[in-house]
């Protein structure tokens, strides 16, 4: 853990607390041109900041950091309408050939989540297809000119179909790159690396493909809070989505949401990312979260998660905490987010299998 580092989270979580409707905790000194780069690249919340400064007066910034988050929040404006283009593009085109998909994260999630959709940064799309339907997916973008990006040590000008279909099994995702609009494609068949066997399928039995999947949705909800625990939390703007998540996530969704992830055993991962959450943004939780989480608040293996979340978020840089041995052998942090519900034997197959394709 950097000193540095968490010192200028801490006081960057202070910050954006007003543009998150919760409440402003005094802080007199303005935003110094490293924070607001912190801020920016580190934790890409640089247009939250902004709005942050622009909507409570007790936040001032030296002109030059004034100048970065100003720019933070343009870039991310015209980014989010080449995001918005790429979207219908593909969407179009996906829905003309009865290819059903839903969009993960996002600029949906950040309209759901602010007002201003454009102080959620979001580099990618995301697009969750059924498995059956990968290679048909595929080869619609390979004919609509998109550019595969591949993940292979050896790659080849023109990609071969059965190739990028394997890649996407083998990896869970493969990237093209919308070539109007310059927006990475993220295809997804699955939602994790490394999961238990029926958490994809049953997630696409809850969401049936909707193409915008709502926070009214508990499936959807767990699958956010896993996005951000298997990759340990890196990022403050995860944290932010989920402080905005809980407070506005009622009761009955809290229920069903611990309930399906109690069944893949990662109601742990849960509960911690949960009590990081509340660490970092003092009153993200209710009462009755409070109440709920009670029981995970002693157990051992919940605070060494909430401590390896935190050391990954206050790292100087975008990386991962160092694992328990067994861990790192295995399937990394899946063995801890979902503890005992992916067999070893399926792991070391997996990983045997990726390092050997990676090299064909």
């Amino acid at each position: 853990m950097n000193g540095n580092s968490e010192a200028l989270l801490i006081s960057l979580s202070r910050y954006l607390r007003p543009a998150i409707s919760l409440p402003w905790m005094s802080g007199p000194e303005p935003i110094s041109e490293e924070l607001a780069t912190f801020a920016d690249s580190r934790h890409r919340v640089g247009p939250l900041l902004h709005i942050a400064r622009q909507s409570c007066a007790d936040i001032t910034a030296e002109s030059n950091a004034a100048s970065i988050l100003k720019s933070a929040y343009q870039q991310n404006g015209y980014a989010g309408l080449r995001q918005q283009a790429a979207e219908k593009k593909i969407s179009t085109l996906l829905t003309a050939h009865s290819v059903p998909f839903s969009f993960l994260k996002g600029r949906g999630l950040a309209e759901q989540l602010h007002d201003d959709s454009t102080v959620r940064q979001s580099k990618d799309v995301d697009i969750l297809i059924p498995t059956d339907q990968s290679r048909q997916a595929i080869e619609l973008m390979n004919q609509e000119g998109y550019i595969f990006k591949s993940n292979t040590v050896k790659r080849r000008e023109k990609p071969e179909l059965a190739r990028q279909d394997m890649e996407l099994k083998r990896f869970k995702d493969i990237t093209f790159v919308d070539p109007a609009f310059s927006v990475p494609i993220e295809l997804h068949h699955r939602l994790f690396k490394f999961e238990p066997k029926t958490l994809t399928t049953d997630f696409n039995e809850s969401v049936q493909f909707t193409a915008s999947p709502s926070l009214s949705n508990s499936f959807y909800c767990l699958y956010l809070v896993l996005h951000g625990a298997l990759a340990m939390w890196p990022r403050l703007k995860w944290v932010v989505d989920l402080s905005v998540m809980a407070r506005h996530m009622p009761v009955h969704i809290r229920l069903e949401m611990m309930d399906i992830a109690t069944s893949y055993g990662c109601d742990k991962a849960v509960a911690a990312s949960l009590l990081m959450t509340e660490e970092v943004f003092p009153d993200s939780l209710d009462d009755e979260w409070h109440l709920l989480l009670n029981t995970y608040r002693k157990d051992k293996p919940v605070k060494e998660m909430v401590a390896l979340f935190y050391e990954t978020l206050t790292a100087n840089d975008n990386g991962r905490p160092s694992l328990p041995l067994k861990s790192f052998i295995l399937s990394g942090s899946a063995d801890i987010v979902f503890s005992g519900k992916i067999g070893m034997i399926e792991i070391m197959l997996a990983r045997f299998l990726n390092s050997v394709f990676v090299r064909i």
